[in-house]
């Protein structure tokens, strides 16, 4: 089953809390870039930002990655001190968007994607496939809503 984070505002101002739960919970995350990256479009933080990851990247084969439109590219990464660090870096999920950070960051439990962040929707998705950082997430406050189906994840 698939639930939709209720207030979004609320997700937002919780940002630390819900990244230290997904991280703890997961063994990989993934971002989205545009394809065609152009100096002129992002700030100069959206590359230093990408540089720090280049060397935590892993290949896609095994991960299930969330659906994503024609002009995306996906990177997935191991989560480890350094890219849980940078992951900090974004002051709230609203800055997961172009052009000065990646968008719709995604986390990854066995190898498949339990949450996903889309920002310019304002939307985070989660599934049940990982019941103790669901159960993580509710006991910090964060309310669902069942959604029968989704596109997203």
């Amino acid at each position: 089953m698939f639930y939709t984070f209720m207030n979004y505002d609320d997700f937002n101002s919780k940002y630390n809390d819900i990244l230290k739960i997904a991280t703890c919970y997961s063994e990989n995350f993934s971002f989205f870039t545009v394809r065609q990256i152009h100096k002129k479009d992002h700030s100069n933080e959206y590359f230093n930002f990408l540089d720090g990851f280049r060397n935590h990247e892993i290949p896609l084969g095994k991960i299930k990655t969330p659906r994503y439109t024609a002009g995306q590219q996906i990177h997935c990464f191991r989560i480890n001190k350094i890219t849980t660090a940078l992951l900090m870096k974004p002051i709230d999920f609203s800055s997961w968007n172009a052009y000065d950070y990646p968008e719709d960051l995604a986390f990854y439990k066995n190898c498949i994607p339990w949450f996903r962040c889309i920002s310019h929707k304002k939307m985070v998705l989660v599934n049940e496939t990982n019941f103790s950082a669901f159960n993580e997430l509710k006991k910090i406050g964060i309310n669902f809503r069942l959604i029968n189906n989704s596109n997203y994840i």
